[in-house]
C-alpha cells in the first residue's frame, strides 16, 4: 500500500458540502467499490497546504475564505504555510507552475516523439539490439566473470545504439540526457513497446500528478485512465476522452472555467 496524491476538480456549488462532494467523487474509485480494477484508495484527507505539496495563492488572496487548507491530523491543526494552500477556485490560486508544466510536458513529449522517430530510422540500418535483459542475465548468472563494467561495455557498443547516442536527438536540453546511462535499458525498452511504452516513458521523463476531472476520469499518468461508471478497463467504450485529458493534464486543468474547485488530497491506496 503507498500514498497517492490527486487533485479533485469540483464544480463551483459543491464548496456548500465539501467533504461530501469529495467523497462522492472519490467513491466509484474506492478499494472495495466492487469494480477492483479501478479501486485506487481505501482513505483520503485534503493535504498539500502544510507541507509545500499544494498550491501557491495569488498575491492578495492569502486570508480569501474560499481557499480550503488541510484536515486536521488526528486532531491537530495542519496550517498552510504561508502563501499557499490546499485547494480553491482556481481563479484564487497561482497558475504560473501549471503553466511551466505544460510547457515541460509539451516539450518533453514531443522529444520523445522525435527520438521513437530517429531510433526505429536507424534500426532499419543496423542490426537488431540485444536487449538490456540478456546482458543483466549472463551478470546475474557470472558475478564475478562478468563484472557490471563489462556487461555495460557490451550493452553501449551495439552499433545501433552507438548510433542513437551521435544523434542530436538523443541529449534532452532541460532534463539531461536522454539516454543516461542508468536509463538507457528503460529507454529502449519502452521503445521495443511501441506507443505504449513511450506513453510510460513520457511519464519518468516528465511527470505530472494525479488528477480526478468533474466527469469523472482519474488520470495516473504512464497507466490507463479509470472512469468511473465504466465496469471494465477493456470494455470502456470512451477510453479517448480520457486519454485526451491524460496527453497534458497541466493544459486540461488551465482549461477549466476560472470558479472550478481544485483540491490536494493524499490517499491511501
Amino acid at each position: 500500500m503507498a500514498g497517492i496524491r490527486v487533485t479533485v476538480c469540483l464544480p463551483a456549488e459543491a464548496r456548500s458540502d465539501l467533504p461530501a462532494a469529495i467523497g462522492e467523487a472519490l467513491a466509484p474509485f474506492e478499494l472495495l467499490c466492487g469494480f477492483g480494477w479501478r479501486g485506487m484508495w481505501d482513505w483520503w484527507a485534503i493535504r498539500g497546504g502544510s507541507e509545500g505539496a499544494g498550491f501557491s495563492v495569488l498575491p492578495g488572496f492569502e486570508g480569501d475564505p474560499r481557499l480550503v487548507h488541510d484536515d486536521p491530523r488526528v486532531g491537530t491543526p495542519l496550517p498552510s504555510l504561508p502563501g499557499a494552500c490546499a485547494g480553491g477556485p482556481r481563479e484564487l490560486l497561482d497558475v504560473t507552475g501549471l503553466r511551466a508544466q505544460s510547457a515541460r510536458v509539451t516539450n518533453a513529449r514531443t522529444r520523445l516523439d522525435e527520438a521513437w522517430e530517429v531510433w526505429h530510422a536507424l534500426a532499419a540500418e543496423h542490426p537488431p539490439l540485444v536487449p538490456w535483459s540478456v546482458f543483466h542475465a549472463r551478470r546475474k548468472a557470472d558475478p564475478q566473470g562478468y563484472p557490471v563494467e563489462s556487461m555495460n561495455t557490451d550493452f553501449r557498443s551495439q552499433p545501433l545504439l552507438q548510433a542513437f547516442l551521435a544523434h542530436p536527438v538523443s541529449s534532452f536540453p532541460g532534463h539531461g540526457p536522454l539516454v543516461s546511462l542508468e536509463r538507457q535499458p528503460f529507454l529502449f525498452d519502452a521503445f521495443a513497446q511501441g506507443a505504449w511504452g513511450l506513453a510510460q516513458l513520457s511519464e519518468q521523463v516528465a511527470r505530472q500528478g494525479d488528477v480526478l476531472t468533474p466527469n469523472g476520469w482519474w488520470i495516473e499518468d504512464g497507466w490507463r485512465p479509470l472512469h468511473a461508471t465504466c465496469e471494465s478497463a477493456d470494455t470502456c467504450p470512451h477510453l479517448a476522452d480520457g486519454l485526451r485529458y491524460q496527453r497534458d493534464l497541466a493544459d486540461y486543468l488551465l482549461s477549466l472555467p476560472d470558479d472550478t474547485l481544485l483540491i490536494k488530497l493524499k490517499c491511501h491506496g
